[in-house]
């Protein structure tokens, strides 16, 4: 049976989504990475690897698994045929047509079973809402593409964790309860159903993506200290203790509600397979903290994974060259262990 590959999906052309995957695969016996191929336009892609120098030849593919053939040469790709008018550092609305076209055919390619796993490199939020895009980022999107494919009513999750901590530490896993959402309207999210709701995808995604067979979960609070008993907020006794009682008669391991200052320190999550938290940067900023160059997203929960670099497209320095591929490398790893 064929090796099913990585498929790529383009990200943002005007920042440094292209940079680093060709500087991936040029790279690619370095880091012994696992078969890829990207789904994008290949004049875009021959014009950046001329300005990048990186001397790759391109090899057209019409199927997944014609990867195989080509990857230890070629950097195989599958042509989308409409023409991408880019400039580094300067985002263009008209290319969100494309964007969104390679994520639906990269997406397929994962649900026909004819790709390992989805890797998404890195869009600008701004600029496809500006064409009207009506989700918060690619992972909101992915999930609306699987329920819409495979017709399942569970949520997608946000999960990041760290490849590489620079306290060499265990690996932080975090999943979101929230993710884009403006801090003042996070109250409007935070209810008991949701946040059990996420805990359970959560716990199901640390059993079948990393294998875990008994997750041991803590939870965040919401305010500082986790409230000190009720004397900084109420909303940990309210909404938090009761759904860890309820989980715990249930024999599902979860701790907390834990302060978030402290947790994420070497010693504490030693106690704990992932922690679920309750906003976006309450998440982000421990990942990226610990491990900024290596740290991965993960959207579990849905009959297909992807991963995409701990970054955004980085407009200031996608004229430079200077890109950093940890992340790429990362995601690409993770697919190969856990797709």
């Amino acid at each position: 049976m064929k090796k099913k590959p990585i498929v790529v999906s383009m990200g943002e052309p005007s920042g440094i989504s292209s940079e680093i995957i060709l500087k991936s695969w040029k790279y690619r016996n370095k880091y012994k990475l696992y078969p890829f191929f990207i789904v994008d336009n290949i004049q875009k892609i021959k014009k950046m690897i001329d300005y990048l120098d990186l001397k790759i030849e391109t090899q057209i593919i019409n199927d997944p698994f014609e990867t195989n053939d080509f990857f230890k040469y070629k950097l195989p790709i599958f042509n989308i045929n409409e023409k991408v008018d880019f400039k580094l550092g300067k985002p263009n609305k008209k290319n969100t047509k494309i964007i969104l076209r390679s994520l639906r055919i990269s997406f397929d390619f994962v649900a026909q079973k004819k790709a390992l796993g989805l890797l998404t490199l890195p869009v600008c939020k701004r600029t496809l809402k500006s064409s009207g895009f009506k989700f918060n980022g690619q992972t909101e999107f992915i999930g609306d593409l699987s329920k819409k494919k495979f017709h399942h009513k569970n949520k997608e999750i946000m999960i990041l964790s760290t490849t590489k901590p620079t306290d060499k530490g265990k690996n932080l896993i975090v999943g979101l309860v929230t993710t884009h959402i403006p801090l003042k309207r996070i109250f409007n999210f935070l209810k008991k159903k949701e946040i059990e709701e996420k805990l359970l995808i959560f716990r199901n995604s640390l059993k079948k993506i990393w294998k875990i067979k008994q997750p041991r979960i803590g939870i965040t609070g919401l305010n500082p200290h986790s409230g000190e008993e009720g004397l900084i907020g109420d909303e940990e006794k309210k909404i938090i203790e009761p759904i860890i009682k309820k989980l715990k008669t249930k024999g599902i391991h979860v701790s907390g509600p834990l302060s978030s200052d402290t947790c994420f320190f070497k010693n504490i999550r030693e106690k704990y397979d992932g922690i679920l938290c309750l906003y976006h940067d309450q998440a982000l900023s421990p990942v990226k903290t610990l491990d900024f160059f290596n740290s991965i997203n993960v959207t579990a929960g849905l009959p297909i994974i992807r991963v995409s670099p701990d970054h955004g497209p980085a407009f200031d320095i996608a004229k430079l060259k200077s890109a950093k591929i940890n992340s790429v490398i990362s995601s690409i790893k993770f697919l190969e262990r856990h797709g």
